[in-house]
């Protein structure tokens, strides 16, 4: 039987890049898929492309807990989550001389509050076998890129988050880990990239040993750490970089 059968998986950011490769992974393995977007147009696009017929999209901006509700409730109604992942997110480069509030306030919105709701709507709509949750942080959190401050204070600040997120779920099952990427050729990616210089570029395909990843990489290690194969691990981080941070 694939290790998903019949399971009910929650995927925020699920129109495009790793949180589509994310969806089609598990699908394949017999998941159903709770897509979650903000176009209903792209998350129809995005399921129409998912192995199986029962997956269901939910238009919903999780940065916004009044929108919530509509999650929790499919998931209750539906024998609960066993699992969620946030792939939602923003990336913008910005000198820190040119940073703003609002700057840091959306990027924290985007990378932080997301997950910690997608978190919430787990937790309220749990199945009585508990769920893996999956974080996706960014190798920006371990190194200093200039331009990166307001990405890098976000994605760090999940590290951070997901061990108290941990302790304090464990009681109902819910097992909370990071994944911490490197540069993956995603829409979101292709937007800042083109924004450096060609000798910026170079650097950083040089400086990924393995090469530039592609969605299927890292939504491999993401199947694993939502499945029962990681059922002893919880609170931890996963580099999967391509070995940028290796020197």
């Amino acid at each position: 039987m694939p290790r998903f059968e019949n399971k009910l998986i929650l995927i925020v950011g699920v129109s495009s890049g790793i949180g589509l490769a994310t969806a089609q992974r598990l699908a394949r393995d017999g998941a159903r898929i709770v897509g979650v977007g903000l176009s209903a147009e792209r998350l129809q696009n995005a399921l129409n492309t998912l192995e199986g017929t029962s997956h269901h999209a939910i238009v919903a901006d999780v940065s916004e807990e009044t929108q919530l509700g509509q999650i929790i409730t499919f998931g209750k109604d539906h024998g609960g989550y066993h699992g969620g992942v946030c792939c939602a997110g923003m990336h913008e480069v910005r000198p820190f001389s040119l940073l703003k509030t609002e700057n840091l306030l959306a990027s924290f919105s985007a990378n932080v509050v997301t997950a910690v709701n997608t978190t919430k709507v787990i937790a309220k709509a749990v199945s009585s076998d508990g769920a893996g949750v999956v974080w996706l942080s960014s190798v920006a959190a371990l190194r200093g890129t200039a331009g990166f401050t307001a990405y890098a204070g976000a994605k760090g600040a999940l590290v951070s988050a997901a061990r108290v997120a941990a302790v304090e779920l464990a009681r109902k099952k819910i097992r909370i880990n990071v994944v911490i990427a490197g540069v993956v050729e995603t829409p979101m990616s292709d937007g800042w990239i083109k924004l450096l210089s060609q000798e910026q570029q170079d650097d950083i395909a040089r400086n990924h040993i393995l090469g530039i990843g592609k969605p299927d990489d890292v939504a491999d290690v993401i199947a694993f750490l939502v499945s029962s194969d990681a059922r002893w691990m919880t609170g931890t981080m996963l580099v999967v970089d391509g070995g940028l941070s290796a020197h």
